[in-house]
């Protein structure tokens, strides 16, 4: 009966320890089946995308004619500049103009008193007609005095006396005749008169102010339209404009009246005129190797009644000496600078980046003028020189204006993100890698199909025991 008892009781501990040992055996095979799982996501690399060539901006190298242009700073100097002064002694007693104004030629401008002027002019009047009363006199004397010595009755001295006065009372009237002509000029000069047309400056000189002759200035007249350009030339430039205008280097003479020039205003804009040179200096200034070349150019009066060039103002100059055809340009962007000087990145048929130095001539209309290095329908890079190397292959975006034009974006290319594969804390999904590189293979989570041990039944014996193993309920 006692041995029955203890079968029993082991049997039922063995039971549970079988359990128990199957439900470890449980849990490691799930761990084991997760951890492979996440151990072959993690394995398996990224598919490499193959690296897509990097996109450009390119511009066929085009042929023009192309103007020989001289940069210079030049000076605005008015063509004519006078100071208006009296020629009389007076006092003012009336202005005739509005300050700052345009004047015409022979514009009534200022009058002094004219009083004292006509006043001398009446009393020169008056001895010229005593000296022409005197004159006729004299001159009946003259006649009667030469009868009488001719018939014997006068004498030869009376004669003579006549005629001396005769001849006195003529040279009068020409001294008189002299001073009526003074005096007119005097009474003239007290309305004083714009010489051309021009800008009118502030009076210096108020009304009933006493001004002196030829001493006392008035005011100041400017003709600026037309106005000329000052600029000054070295000698090294002075010898290639030469070169240019000779013919030597275009082929065709210029003659100096036909050399134009342009301005740009303050605003960066082109004077809409343009200017011919006028006159080369003979000499060269030591003290500066330069020689003065002067243009004349028009200076119209605007709608605001002023002009727009002034004398005094500074203005870039740019003088056209001729042109050149068959030049070949170049956007501005296309030239990089390096240590070994201009260079240009030209894409070959290849679709491959090749760096050739260049010689850069002047610069027109934002793009440079190539000298040498570059040929006709050559395609440069004028966007993304900075992410290529020489023999690289390229995508060409495509044909760019001359002018920034209009990015082309390049390709995306996705950059292939490699994500971290999350594997929640709380529970192990299968895991799934992201389609952009690998192929999600889900290693699905093998559900180990929990193995349930048949709970033994255990046959009831008939014994009483005293200590009963409790029932475990089978699972």
């Amino acid at each position: 009966m006692i041995k029955v008892l203890t079968t029993t009781a082991c049997g039922a501990t063995g039971i549970r320890f079988q359990r128990v040992c199957q439900c470890l055996l449980n849990t490691s095979v799930l761990l084991l089946t997760v951890t492979v799982a996440v151990a072959l996501g993690c394995d398996k690399k990224p598919v490499v995308t193959p690296k897509q060539p990097p996109s450009v901006v390119v511009v066929a190298v085009v042929q023009k004619t192309v103007p020989i242009i001289y940069p210079f700073s030049g000076t605005v100097q008015a063509v004519k500049y006078v100071d208006v002064i009296p020629r009389v002694t007076g006092y003012i007693t009336e202005r005739k103009f509005v300050e700052g104004s345009i004047v015409e030629k022979d514009q009534w401008l200022y009058e002094i008193d004219p009083r004292p002027f006509q006043a001398a002019l009446d009393v020169v009047e008056a001895d010229l007609t005593r000296s022409n009363a005197q004159l006729t006199f004299w001159t009946g004397e003259v006649k009667r005095y030469t009868d009488l010595a001719a018939q014997g009755a006068g004498s030869q001295q009376q004669k003579e006396q006549a005629v001396a006065k005769e001849a006195e009372t003529n040279a009068d009237i020409q001294q008189d005749k002299a001073n009526l002509e003074t005096a007119k000029l005097n009474l003239e000069y007290t309305r004083l008169n714009a010489p051309f047309r021009g800008r009118i400056q502030n009076t210096k000189r108020n009304v009933g102010q006493l001004v002196d002759a030829e001493t006392t200035i008035l005011t100041s007249l400017v003709q600026i339209d037309p106005i000329y350009v000052e600029f000054k030339v070295t000698r090294n430039e002075l010898f290639e404009m030469q070169a240019v205008t000779s013919g030597e280097l275009t082929g065709i003479k210029a003659d100096l009246s036909n050399i134009k020039f342009k301005l740009l205003l303050p605003n960066g804009k082109e004077y809409p005129l343009e200017g011919t040179l006028d006159y080369i200096s003979s000499e060269i200034d030591p003290a500066t190797d330069t020689l003065m070349v002067r243009g004349i150019i028009a200076n119209p009066e605007e709608s605001a009644k002023t002009e727009t060039l002034i004398s005094g103002q500074y203005v870039p100059i740019e003088v056209i000496l001729g042109e050149t055809p068959g030049s070949l340009l170049v956007p501005k962007a296309a030239v990089v600078e390096s240590q070994l000087g201009e260079q240009v990145y030209v894409v070959n048929d290849s679709k491959k980046v090749e760096i050739r130095d260049v010689t850069v001539g002047t610069l027109y209309q934002e793009q440079y003028v190539i000298t040498s290095g570059l040929k006709l329908g050559d395609m440069v890079i004028v966007e993304g020189t900075q992410k290529v190397r020489a023999g690289e292959t390229v995508d060409t975006a495509g044909t760019a204006p001359a002018v920034p034009a209009t990015p082309v974006p390049a390709t995306p290319v996705p950059a292939t993100p490699a994500p971290a594969t999350s594997v929640p804390a709380t529970s192990v999904p299968a895991t799934s890698v992201p389609a952009t590189s690998v192929p999600a293979t889900p290693v699905p989570a093998t559900p180990v199909p929990a193995t349930p041990v048949p709970a033994t039944p255990v046959t009831p014996t008939p014994a009483v025991s005293t200590n009963p193993a409790p029932a475990v309920p089978a699972k």
